[in-house]
């Protein structure tokens, strides 16, 4: 599994988690939950800033997705920002 997969993958994931808390936290399911959620998405969106921030400065992404990683979409922007660049990727490869 190449870098760029590998980082696609664990933010959809982090999207997943971000999901469940924003879920959790407006439904009231729960403190105990919710702090879990908190935790694993905050922890999470570390590493996966971290994780961006390696594959800019190895070019294999551009820098404006440690922007969008960053940003306050966290998780989001960056899933958006991997989709298009692996779509971007297909249609060249075609």
């Amino acid at each position: 599994m190449s870098y760029f997969q590998a980082v696609r993958i664990y933010s959809l994931v982090e999207v997943c988690i971000f999901t469940a808390l924003l879920v959790t936290a407006i439904g009231g399911l729960g403190e105990n939950a919710e702090r879990v959620l908190g935790w694993t998405h905050g922890f999470g969106w570390i590493i996966l800033c971290l994780l961006v921030a390696n594959g800019c400065r190895r070019k294999i992404f551009p820098w404006p997705l440690l922007a969008a990683t960053v940003s306050p979409l966290g998780p989001i922007g960056s899933t958006a920002g991997l989709e298009y660049l692996a779509r971007r990727r297909r249609a060249h490869a075609e």
